[in-house]
Parts: C-alpha cells; structure tokens; sequence
C-alpha cells in the first residue's frame, strides 16, 4: 500500500507549520536538507554555493526556486460540467439529436503569498448525441477534450494539461416549466510542467536550470441543478440552483534536470464542491429565418471545499527526504458570474447557440470564456 507524502488534512499539523510560505519554508530547511546530499553531487555544490554565498542566501535562493508555483497545479480552471454542456440542449423537440461545440477562455491570477501568479488560456471541444425517450426525459454522452496552458508572471515556469473523457447527462421534465438537470463524467489527463529555477547570491554566484515533469492526472465530475421558467409573452425569466463537484488527482511525479535542485512532489488530490444560483432573463424574436432567443445570465457561486491544506515536497538528491511543508491557499469561498448567450432556431431541425461569460467578484482569479455550438436534430416526434 502506497503511503501518500502530502497530508490533506489541517488539524495534524501545528500553526507554525501551516503559516510557513514556500519561500520561508524552504528558507529554514536548507542546512537539514543539504545534510542529505551526497558527497560531490550537484545538490552538494548548489548547498556549498548557498552557504558562502553571504547575507540572504538562503533566502534568495528559497524565492528562485517558485515553489509558489507548485500549489496550483492541477486546479487552474474552475470550469465543471454544467459549464460544458448546459447551453447545448436547448430543446427535446426530436428523439435523437447530435451536437459539437467549442470554447475557448482566458484566465489571469493576482500574486499571493503562497501561490504564485500566472496568465493563461484554455479551450474545451464537447461532441455527444441525446435522445429523448418520452416527451419529459433527455438522456445523452459527450466526449470533451479540453487543455489548459499557464505562463507564470514571475519565472519562465509553465503548466500544460489536456484532459479527455466521456460525460452522461440527463434532463427530466418534472413539470411544465420545471427541470431536474444532472450529470457526470470521468476524464483521463496529462501534463507538462516546467519549473524555471533562477537566483543570483550576493558572491555572484548564479543559478539558471529548469526543472521538468510529465505526471499523469485524472478529473471526475458531477452535478444537480433544477431550473425554473416563467414565459409572459416574448419574454421568459430562468432561475437555476445547483451543486457542482469535481476532484482532480495529480500522480506523484521526480522532476528531471534543475542542476540538483529537481523536486519529489507526491500525489494530490484537489477537491473543488460548488453551489451555484443563476438568474436570466430571456426574449424570443421571430424572423423569416426562423427564431433568434437572446439571454441575459446573472449567477453566484459559493466554493464549500477546496480549503487550504498543507503540501509536503523534497529535493530528490537528498537522501533523507527532507519534507519542505507549506501551505496552500484559502479559495474564495463567493464569486459572481455573468453571461450574455443567443441561441439561433432554424429549419429543418438546425439550431446554434454563441455565449460569452465572465466571472467577477472573485479575489484573485479571473476568468472569460467564449463558448459556440451547434445541435442538429435527427429525427422528430
């Protein structure tokens, strides 16, 4: 059985260790670790280029490490699966429809003093067919890829990471202007992560490596909302409440290269369960084309996981494994997010939709997403 070096839970460990930052707690645990280092290896030279390198060594060369860049890997995105397929079914008006769209989105996340700040862009294609049994029931799968890539601000650090799997949803009419929506999916990752080691010490000495790994990752996700519509003429007001939740399982990785400063870094596992409120307001307009719907969406989102918890890595070249103990940070626990979508209505069973959304209210992340699709229906009732 596999011991897990990172430890998940906050109540077993001291307040002294959960305040540590990465820069400190590598700062205070160089002279233990370094007693690890084999004689003549490249971790023995870097720890005897600290050591003489004068005042603040220790510490510079703590922060040129960007251990703060370790903490957000695997939960960039925040985006779950209502995201990915709540505006491509529209409509149960045939029994089998098939439909494809695709996102593309940008993120951007503020400095903190244990994660680092980074830029960002991501896309998302879905493909999947449903099919209406009855008149009150939609059941269907879509296969979605989707790949994230971040640029930190303050390192030539980088993460890549390209998800794909299946998600099943279903769509249950409870009542005429009433829904029960849920979903759920599994998809099957990879990364690329390239950490950019950089630190000059006050004897001149110099220190420029990248660090790299390749870990494997998994995301499962799933989800409940029940909508509510009321029409009055060409207008229709929505409101939707729901649960998403998604856990992200990082596999433990040993970076290679980093001139003796690559990084054992176990296996995580992050764990994201949202509630979500969403208010819209919608108007149909009649054309010689066929239907134009456009949405005005107002949401609100409240994290109830996700908590900070305390990471534990170690430099591979020292022999005594040496935890290094840091803590992550805190989510915001409430943010905001708004959208503006049109869905198009055509002949012959064609239909497509354009959505733009934003979050904001958040304290640290943010995010923008265009999202375009299309649905055609295969056969009516």
């Amino acid at each position: 059985m596999l011991r897990p070096v990172i430890v998940l839970t906050l109540s077993s460990l001291s307040g002294a260790a959960l305040a540590q930052t990465p820069e400190a707690a590598l700062t205070d645990s160089w002279a233990a670790l370094c007693a690890g280092a084999a004689s003549g290896s490249d971790l023995s030279q870097r720890c005897a280029e600290i050591f003489t390198g004068g005042p603040g060594s220790r510490s510079n060369a703590a922060v040129g490490n960007f251990l703060d860049e370790i903490p957000g890997q695997g939960r960039s995105s925040t985006r779950d699966g209502a995201a990915e397929l709540g505006t491509v079914r529209e409509s149960i008006a045939a029994n089998v429809s098939i439909f494809a769209s695709v996102d593309v989105g940008r993120l951007d996340r503020d400095d903190s003093p244990n994660e680092a700040a980074f830029s960002g862009d991501t896309w998302s294609a879905t493909a999947g067919v449903d099919w209406a049994p009855t008149p009150a029931w939609l059941l269907g799968a879509a296969l979605n890829h989707s790949q994230e890539t971040l640029d930190y601000d303050n390192s030539g650090g980088s993460s890549r990471g390209r998800y794909t799997g299946l998600i099943g949803y279903f769509s249950w009419n409870v009542a005429p202007n009433l829904s029960l929506d849920g979903y759920a999916g599994r998809l099957d990752g990879s990364n690329e992560l390239r950490r950019a080691i950089d630190f000059t010490l006050l004897s001149g000495t110099n220190v420029s490596a990248l660090a790299t790994a390749s870990p494997d990752s998994t995301r499962t996700l799933s989800g409940l909302g029940l909508s509510w519509s009321l029409p009055h003429g060409a207008w229709q007001w929505q409101l939707g409440v729901g649960v998403d939740w998604m856990k992200t399982r990082l596999e433990s990785y040993s970076e290679s290269g980093g001139e003796g400063l690559a990084l054992n870094v176990p296996t995580r596992e992050i764990v994201t369960r949202r509630g979500r409120v969403d208010l819209g307001l919608g108007h149909t307009v009649l054309t010689n084309w066929g239907v134009w719907q456009p949405q005005l969406r107002i949401g609100w989102r409240h994290e109830f996981a996700n908590v900070s918890r305390a990471l534990s890595v170690s430099f591979a070249g020292d022999a005594n494994a040496t935890p290094i103990t840091f803590a992550t940070e805190d989510p915001d626990k409430g943010w905001g997010e708004v959208a503006l979508s049109s869905v198009f209505t055509f002949t012959h069973g064609h239909s497509a939709f354009v959505e733009y959304r934003q979050r904001f209210g958040h304290e640290f992340l943010q995010e923008r997403v265009l999202a375009l699709g299309w649905r055609m229906e295969l056969g009516s009732k």
